[in-house]
């Protein structure tokens, strides 16, 4: 089991994509928080970007399909990570345990 966490640019709809991924059954469910503010030193400049972050939960097997179809959909350049769930209670795991793999 996985958290998977996908930064969309302000010009993507996290809806949509969240959609596609839930009808591709990529995903089990998934909540996304607009405006996340992201901070970062690059050439010892400050940067701040601004996201729309979605987190989905899956299966550890599907992230590879997981970055494909994202993109696929959105584009390469779209950041995307996991981390694993390594304890969860009985509705995280019944819930994930129903995506067919």
């Amino acid at each position: 089991m996985i958290n998977v966490t996908i930064y969309l640019k302000k010009e993507h709809n996290p809806t949509e994509l969240i959609q596609f991924l839930l009808k591709e059954k990529l995903i089990a469910s998934a909540s996304f928080d607009k405006n996340n503010i992201s901070y970062n030193l690059r050439e010892e400049a400050f940067s701040e970007e601004v996201y729309d972050v979605i987190t989905a939960l899956s299966k550890a097997s599907l992230f590879n399909t997981i970055v494909a179809a994202v993109e696929t959909k959105i584009g390469a350049e779209t950041p995307i990570n996991s981390t694993p769930i390594v304890g969860s209670n009985r509705l995280f795991d019944h819930t994930i345990k129903a995506i067919p793999i």
